[in-house]
C-alpha cells in the first residue's frame, strides 16, 4: 500500500512533535509481520515464565523477512522527508502486552534511554493489533519534542520526565490497525495498562540520520541496516 506526506503531517511534526498515517499497511501485511515476530521471539526465549509485556529487541537484524520489512518503500518516504536523504535503522523492537494487567509505561522520551547527536532521531510506532484506550494505546504531549531532552528518573517502569498523577495527561492516541504514528525521539509518549483479554501487539522502528553520534562518547553509531542514500531506497 501507499503513504504519501501532507503539508498537515509536516506541520503536526513541527508543531507538535508527533503524526498519524492512516491504510498504510493491510492486514494481510500485519499477519505476516505478526508470524514473524512471534517467531523470533519464541526463538530467542529464555524461559517459558509469563510476562506482563513480551519485547523482542533489534529482530531487523536477525530476521530477514522483518528485515525487508522495514526496508520497505513507505518507511523509506518517512526517513527521508523526516531525517534526509542519508539514513540508517537505528533500532526496532516488538512490545506485546500481556493481557489482563500488563502494567503502563511511564512518559519518557526515546533519547533519554541513549543520548544521541544529532537529535532528534524518528520513531515509527506500529500497531499489529488495534490500539485502544482498553488495551494500552499510546499518549504523546504535544509540543514536547520541542524542549529536547528534559531531566528523567527512574520509575517502577523504566526512565520517566512526567507524572502519571500530573493533571496533564497529554492526548491519548488510539490507533487502528494498517496505521502508524511517527513522532520524534525527544516527544513525550507513554503507553497504558492493557485491560483486555488478548494481546496488544506493536512493532516499533526508529531511523536516524547516517553519522549519529553517542552523546556521551561522541562516537559514531554503526548500523548494519542502511535505510536510504542520496534520497534512494538501499535494498
Amino acid at each position: 500500500m501507499n503513504l504519501s506526506i501532507s503539508s498537515r503531517n509536516l506541520s503536526e511534526m513541527q508543531d507538535q512533535g508527533f503524526t498519524v498515517f492512516e491504510d498504510v499497511l493491510s492486514l494481510h501485511e500485519l499477519d505476516s509481520l505478526d508470524e514473524a515476530l512471534v517467531d523470533f521471539l519464541e526463538r530467542t526465549r529464555r524461559d517459558d515464565r509469563t510476562r506482563e509485556v513480551d519485547f523482542g529487541q533489534k529482530v531487523a537484524e536477525r530476521d530477514d523477512f522483518v528485515r525487508d520489512f522495514a526496508k520497505r518503500t513507505e518507511f523509506v518516504t518517512l526517513a527521508t522527508a523526516f531525517i534526509g536523504p542519508d539514513t540508517d535503522l537505528y533500532f526496532n523492537q516488538m512490545v506485546y502486552k500481556n493481557p489482563e494487567g500488563a502494567i503502563p509505561f511511564s512518559w519518557h522520551q526515546d533519547d533519554a534511554y541513549g543520548p544521541v547527536e544529532p537529535s532528534p532521531y524518528l520513531t515509527v510506532w506500529i500497531p499489529i493489533t488495534d490500539a485502544t484506550l482498553e488495551n494500552g494505546c499510546l499518549s504523546v504531549m504535544p509540543g514536547s519534542s520541542r524542549q529536547g531532552l528534559v531531566p528523567h528518573w527512574e520509575s517502577d517502569f523504566g526512565l520517566a520526565c512526567h507524572s502519571n498523577d500530573d493533571p496533564d495527561q497529554g492526548v491519548l492516541l488510539p490507533l487502528k490497525q494498517g496505521s502508524l504514528c511517527a513522532f520524534w525521539s525527544t516527544t513525550m509518549h507513554k503507553s497504558g495498562a492493557n485491560l483486555t483479554t488478548a494481546v496488544r501487539k506493536a512493532f516499533i522502528l526508529q531511523f536516524c540520520p547516517v553519522g549519529m553520534r553517542h552523546k556521551a562518547s561522541g562516537m559514531t553509531i554503526r548500523s548494519r541496516i542502511p535505510i536510504s542514500r542520496n534520497g534512494e531506497p538501499v535494498r
